[in-house]
């Protein structure tokens, strides 16, 4: 069984669609942590954009685990997250979430 371990910013689907692919590692290490807990950024689900401008999108899974560390994160804009996914059924699936500095 294959794991990874990522870390990167986080910053919801909505807003990855809306900017720029050249764009969005800036966009992520401003987006704001009021943006990632509104309703519908909550519901388009999550992604992290890594130092070095890679692009991950997060299972479903992610979702409820990313919403609970980024409310409880002191930081207002750039959280960065070390997520930990493990491959189930031929897919990568989230098993925890962690806020770094």
């Amino acid at each position: 069984m294959a794991s990874e371990t990522l870390e990167g910013y986080v910053i919801d689907v909505g807003c990855i669609r809306k900017n720029a692919r050249d764009e969005l590692l800036g966009k992520a290490r401003t987006h704001t942590q009021e943006c990632a807990l509104m309703g519908h950024c909550v519901e388009s689900g999550y992604g992290l954009v890594t130092e070095d401008d890679r692009l991950t999108i997060l299972d479903s899974e992610a979702t409820p685990k990313i919403v609970h560390t980024v409310e409880e994160s002191g930081t207002e804009e750039g959280i960065r997250l070390r997520v930990k996914r493990e491959e189930r059924d031929g897919s990568m699936e989230t098993d925890s979430v962690e806020e770094i500095s």
